[in-house]
């Protein structure tokens, strides 16, 4: 057990040093960096091409990259984006490093090449066994990394308790207004953190790099690993981030003995490990008050006021009766497109547009969790998931009919989202968000990794459906068929924000103590909007598996879902035209790239789609209410010009007739 030990220390220890980073940036601007990921491959990239492409020794390679680009790029992502993130709404905060999680992984590859390099060499070349423990092996490149994670550790230890520097940033940390008051700079101060945190991101996917190569989902789940040991700290302890970490990396390294040679349990239980950790650190921060507190006591309520407000604003605009005319030539516009589509494009375009209108289906969920009850959730392509494996199993295993198996699909999709709710309700925003992206990669590692559901990887086959007697064979048909569903769900979700439950959903959104202060029980309320949000989601994944004739759980992976949630929210979480939008380019923009543009440039739409929910930073309320904003004070202009009496002149001689008609005379 002594070699399944140290290795687990050695993972662990890797593991620790990106969660320090994780804890460390968000204690000095209150935002969790779910790009990390992206960070981390990228300077590992940049470590690969100094030291195989230039031929630059690997401890040089490793301190430059490390020590001079990784403070480099941690500086210049906090002047652009991450330091004008702290006074944003949470949903802002995790759009944008989502985005920028998205856009930087696909820049990578855009400028790199798609090479995914499997066997990399990390800063030792040649790993070598340098002595025998107990008749262990221990290699130099274990105690590399377990002497750095210990380096890294004391020297974090000395700066934040025995130094000046140390001293102002728990300062900063602790009272941001003290901070000023003494005459230091908080943004320097955070400016510096997230170049210190950025190093140790980058030194944690160096040092990480022989086991995963040069791979971006590799990286990705690094970091979401990562925010095990985060949770565990409760955010704000590095050395409970430390050590949970390393508890992680060693049950992961001990439990190997213990699993069968093959089958499910053998596949699932170790990649599952640091997200059971996660929901049971989150399950006894609910038990000891923290979750919903800490959230509360943290939130900023001058920006959430401030939000409120914009959206209150943008919304009335929208609904000013002068002006009105341009809703009606955008529902005339709409309906035209609708009619034209079919007509117009080729059966190939077509099947990309129901693809997309099923996703926006997805998207629409996100109106109701995120847009109504003010919740943040990771896990909408996790319910979709769910809805296509249901519909696969009823339809295919039990023979049920397609259209009643899409539907039974859609109520196991709600009661998974109960589940899920009863964990997630309870807690603040960010908790929450982090345990259903949690969720997301349980499923991914269990339920879509089961054979039975996933065929082997294969699918399992599903027929397209029959609605009253008509067999939806052909695409026509079936872009009918997706466009009456999503009209249904935009007529549900438009009539509940009319009704009673909206006003009482409207209370939540503006502040959770006035909603608690009017009687409202919030949460039984977010709890049915969630289950509500799972079962649309589930649905709609129903739909994705009988159009494409296979119910295929690997495509609703969590990694996929955070370039989903980017392109979502970019549009506007309260926008059902967003939902639309962003269903759309999900799937026509990558086709029109891989059909017209060259194969070297087909990350660009990944880039694009991460520069949108970046530049949420400038327009939180999304792209599509900014815009219907804008083209609403244009049509009351062009009211108000239209209505305005004409400013007539009149010369003297016109004057004159008409003051002696007045009196009567003739001229």
């Amino acid at each position: 057990m002594l070699q399944y030990l140290i290795a687990g220390i050695a993972t662990g220890g890797v593991y620790a040093i990106s969660a320090m980073a994780l804890v460390i940036t968000y204690n000095a601007s209150r935002v969790l960096n779910f790009a990390q990921g992206a960070v981390a491959f990228f300077i590992a990239y940049i470590f690969y091409f100094i030291s195989h492409d230039l031929g630059v020794p690997a401890l040089l390679a490793g301190a430059l990259a490390v020590f001079v680009v990784a403070p480099a790029v941690g500086f210049i992502l906090w002047a652009v984006l991450l330091g004008r993130l702290s006074s944003q709404p949470l949903v802002v905060k995790l759009g944008a490093t989502i985005g920028l999680q998205v856009a930087l992984g696909g820049a990578v590859l855009a400028v790199f090449g798609h090479r995914e390099v499997v066997r990399v060499s990390g800063l030792i070349p040649e790993p070598q066994i340098v002595f025998r423990a107990s008749g262990v092996a221990i290699s130099d490149e274990q105690l590399l990394i377990i002497g750095v994670t210990v380096l890294v550790g004391l020297a974090g230890a000395f700066v934040l308790f025995r130094t000046r520097a140390g001293l102002i940033a728990r300062g900063a940390v602790d009272s941001p207004l003290m901070t000023v008051l003494s005459g230091t700079n908080p943004r320097a101060v955070a400016a510096y953190t997230w170049m210190a945190g950025t190093a140790l991101a980058g030194l944690a996917g160096i040092l990480v790099l022989p086991q995963i190569g040069l791979n971006q989902t590799s990286f990705a789940q690094l970091t979401a690993t990562s925010l095990a040991g985060v949770v565990i700290a409760r955010l704000t302890s590095v050395w409970w981030a430390m050590a949970g970490s390393l508890l992680i990396g060693v049950a992961q390294s001990m439990v190997l003995p213990l699993l069968p040679a093959d089958g499910l349990v053998a596949s699932a239980t170790r990649p599952s490990i640091p997200f059971i950790f996660m929901v049971l650190a989150i399950l006894w921060h609910i038990r000891s008050g923290y979750g919903r507190d800490a959230a509360q006591t943290r939130e900023v309520a001058a920006t959430a006021e401030a939000a409120r407000q914009r959206l209150i604003q943008g919304l009335a605009l929208l609904r000013e009766r002068p002006g009105s005319w341009d809703r009606w030539v955008g529902w005339i516009a709409v309906a035209v497109i609708v009619i034209v589509v079919p007509l117009a494009l080729s059966e190939f375009w077509l099947g990309t547009i129901v693809a997309g209108l099923a996703i926006a289906i997805v998207f629409a969920s996100q109106r109701l969790i995120t847009g109504e009850a003010g919740v943040v959730s990771l896990c909408q392509i996790t319910f979709a998931g769910v809805g296509a494996v249901a519909t696969g199993q009823f339809a295919s295993e039990l023979g049920m009919p397609v259209i009643l198996a899409v539907l039974l699909g859609a109520v196991a999709g709600g009661v998974f989202g109960a589940i899920v709710a009863a964990i997630c309700v309870p807690l603040g925003q960010l908790f929450a968000a982090i345990a259903t992206f949690a969720v997301a990669l349980l499923a991914d590692q269990t339920l879509f990794a089961y054979p039975g559901f996933s065929n082997y990887d294969s699918g399992v086959i599903v027929d397209r459906p029959t609605v009253f007697g008509l067999y939806l064979d052909d695409n026509v048909s079936f872009y009918g068929l997706v466009v009456v569903a999503f009209v249904l769900v935009a007529f549900i979700l438009v009539r509940l924000r009319r009704s009673a439950s909206g006003l009482a959903y409207a209370a939540i959104r503006s502040g959770s103590a006035r909603a608690e202060t009017l009687g409202f029980e919030l949460g039984w309320m977010r709890m049915a909007a969630f289950i509500g949000a799972a079962g649309i989601a589930a649905l709609a994944g129903g739909l994705i598996a009988s159009f494409q004739l296979v119910a295929f759980p690997p495509q609703f992976a969590a990694m996929a879902g955070l370039v989903w949630f980017a392109v979502s929210i970019a549009q506007g979480a309260s926008s059902l035209g967003g939902a639309v939008l962003a269903g759309l380019s999900i799937t026509v923009l990558p086709q029109l790239f891989s059909s017209y543009v060259p194969q070297r440039l087909g990350d660009v739409p990944a880039v694009l789609f991460g520069l949108a929910a970046i530049l949420m930073v400038h327009n939180p309320d999304g792209v599509v209410i900014g815009q219907r904003t804008g083209m609403r004070r244009l049509a009351i202009k062009i009211e108000q010009l239209w209505r305005k009496p004409p400013n007539r002149t009149f010369t003297p001689e016109v004057r004159r007739d008409q003051e002696h008609a007045g009196q009567g005379g003739v001229r």
